[in-house]
Parts: C-alpha cells; sequence; structure tokens
C-alpha cells in the first residue's frame, strides 16, 4: 500500500484496534509480547543501522505493555469518531497548526525504514538491559496473534530520564506508609504511544518524537544538500554563501523548512530575473546589495536572514490576479 487513501488509512486503523482487542483474551505468555531496544550498529558501515535486542520482562508486564498499546489505540479511535481530533496523511506542515491529529504515512515512504524490518519478520532477538552502552535510540513493544499472521508495533523515543537513579546518591522506592531503599535502577516506560505500526501503515501519535524515532533529520539534511548544490548552481549570486550554509545546517528549524523548499522544488527554476522582479515588485525581507562584480547579491548581515532567503527560493512571493497587488504567502495551497 503505497500511497492509502484517507478512507482506506481510517478504515485500517479500525482493524488496528479490533486486532489489539481481539488478542486481549489470548494468553500473553504464548504470544511472546516482545520490549526491544534499538541501538545503533557501531561496527556497521551504514550511518543508520540498528541492533534491536529484547528486554527480558517478569510476567505481568507483557499483559501491562499490551494494555497500553490498547488503550492509547482505542482513544485516538473515540477522539476520531467524537471529531475532537483530525485524521490526515503524514506532512511536515503539521507540527506547525494548532490542531491535533492522527497521522497515517506508508512505511514504504518513511526514511530508514529498511533498516526497521526485522522487527516485521517475528524474529526472537538476544537479551539486553536499558543500561548497557551505547544508549538504546527507541524502543518497541511488538505484539503478534498466536499464528504469527498479524503484528503490531509501537514505537516510543527513548529518553535517559527514563533510567531512574543514573547519578543519585539514594534510591527510595515509594511505598504507602514508608520510603524503601534501592539498589539497583528503576526503569519507566513512558505512558504514550509515539507511533504504531501495523499493516504496512505507521500511525503517528506524536509527530515530533516520531520524527526522532525515525531519523527524520538525516533525510532533511539530505534534502538540504540537494538544495543547496542547486541553488550554488543558479546565475543567483551571494555575498556569502557558506554564511548561508552554515544557517540552513546549524538550525533544525531551518532544515524543516529547507525539507519543504526541496518538496516544492521551485527552487530548481529561479534565476536572476526572477530575484530582479522580486526585488522591484515586491517589499521583501531579501537584501540585495551590489557585489565586487557589479551584480546585484544576495546580503545576509547575520545567520537570522536566512528565513527571508528561503521565501524567495520557496515560491512564496505571489502575484494576486484581482488586484495586482504582491504578498508573500508562507502557507501556500495548491489551488489546481
Amino acid at each position: 500500500m503505497s500511497s492509502a487513501s484517507r478512507s482506506e488509512a481510517r478504515d485500517q486503523f479500525d482493524r488496528l484496534v479490533d486486532f489489539l482487542q481481539r488478542i486481549e483474551d489470548i494468553d500473553t505468555s504464548e504470544l511472546g509480547i516482545d520490549l526491544l531496544l534499538a541501538r545503533l550498529d557501531e561496527s556497521s558501515d551504514e550511518e543508520y543501522d540498528y541492533n534491536f535486542e529484547r528486554i527480558s520482562l517478569d510476567q505481568e508486564i507483557p499483559e501491562e505493555l499490551e494494555e497500553l498499546l490498547r488503550d492509547k489505540v482505542e482513544n485516538k479511535q473515540s477522539a476520531l469518531e467524537n471529531d475532537s481530533i483530525r485524521f490526515s496523511e503524514y506532512s511536515l506542515e503539521n507540527r506547525d497548526r494548532d490542531q491535533t491529529f492522527v497521522q497515517y504515512e506508508s512505511s514504504e515512504n518513511i526514511p530508514q525504514f529498511d533498516n526497521f524490518e526485522r522487527l516485521l519478520e517475528g524474529q526472537r532477538f538476544s537479551h539486553t538491559t536499558y543500561t548497557e552502552p551505547p544508549k538504546p535510540e527507541f524502543q518497541a513493544i511488538r505484539l503478534r496473534d498466536e499464528d504469527n499472521d498479524e503484528m503490531a508495533i509501537a514505537f516510543l523515543h527513548y529518553s535517559r530520564r527514563q533510567i531512574m537513579g543514573r547519578t543519585s546518591w539514594a534510591r527510595m522506592k515509594v511505598g504507602s506508609e514508608k520510603h524503601r531503599k534501592v539498589d539497583e535502577s528503576l526503569i519507566s516506560i513512558p505512558d504514550r504511544v509515539d507511533a504504531i505500526y501495523y499493516d504496512e501503515l505507521m500511525y503517528i501519535f506524536n509527530q515530533s518524537k516520531f520524527e526522532k524515532v525515525f531519523d527524520y533529520l538525516a533525510e532533511y539534511e539530505r534534502c538540504a544538500d540537494e538544495v543547496i548544490d542547486a541553488i550554488d548552481e543558479t546565475d543567483i549570486p551571494f555575498h556569502d554563501f557558506e554564511m548561508f550554509k552554515n544557517a540552513v545546517y546549524g538550525n533544525n528549524r531551518v532544515l524543516r523548512l529547507m525539507y519543504k523548499v526541496h518538496e516544492r522544488g521551485t527552487y530548481e527554476e529561479l534565476d536572476s530575473d526572477d530575484a530582479t522582479y522580486i526585488r522591484d515588485n515586491f517589499d521583501t525581507d531579501v537584501k540585495f546589495e551590489e557585489n565586487d562584480d557589479g551584480e546585484m547579491a544576495i546580503k545576509m548581515d547575520d545567520k537570522r536572514d536566512v528565513w527571508a532567503v528561503l521565501r524567495f527560493f520557496n515560491d512564496d512571493h505571489l502575484d494576486s490576479p484581482l488586484t495586482d497587488e504582491q504578498y508573500i504567502s508562507l502557507s501556500k495551497q495548491d489551488a489546481g
């Protein structure tokens, strides 16, 4: 399912709920519910190649992990049915909207997803602990039916704060009447699910943490490389192109905007005539000053000017066919 429609993805989300409810009546000890940690494979030549290992759990914990997934997914289903949240195809722009979403995305479109294929094969992994080096990158809860025909995998971004007492002088367990000293490290599992995979679709509950788990920053950087190379080859000069590049790679918010610029693709068509038109017709924040060659070149006083420059290359300057007025539009929607 490379590009599921909204209705198809919504129906499949309901089937995910049905699956989680159906396995509630199955003995979880037979299923072997897995709590898995992913660590970067430091011996691999690939930048994002993971080792997956399993946390050994006491008997009651797998059932609670299953309940965690079921509750979070059912709560989202209820909110969707009540129209208190929106159901939407995954989009970078949703980060900046004042709304709550359940988003969906085909696994084929997720960067680095090939590195997660082993999770889908149902294989067992060797044991590990949270405190073993190197630090985990993320954690996954994997649920299967008794025939291993259906599977759901929840992804949770990892934080060091889950390991309580790493630097504490004394650790205590809270009791009903008194606190009791504990010598071992205490591990907490977050009361949330950031994303959940089911039948080739990923359902995203927390966009920011989902993007961290699946290394979207690496994808942003790859897209930024392509945009910067293309801009460098245009006939639009810069006073200090290195400042522009440093401003892009030094700020994750700018990298996310570069991803939007890359997806729109307008930067590939812009030339010096377009720059002249913008200068002459818009009250733009992009600064142009004559360089040593007598050309009008883009001038950045400091890295903060990168936003104005990217608005130019993202075609955010628009003409109104009704009033002949010119505008800067930061949230365009295609009208065609």
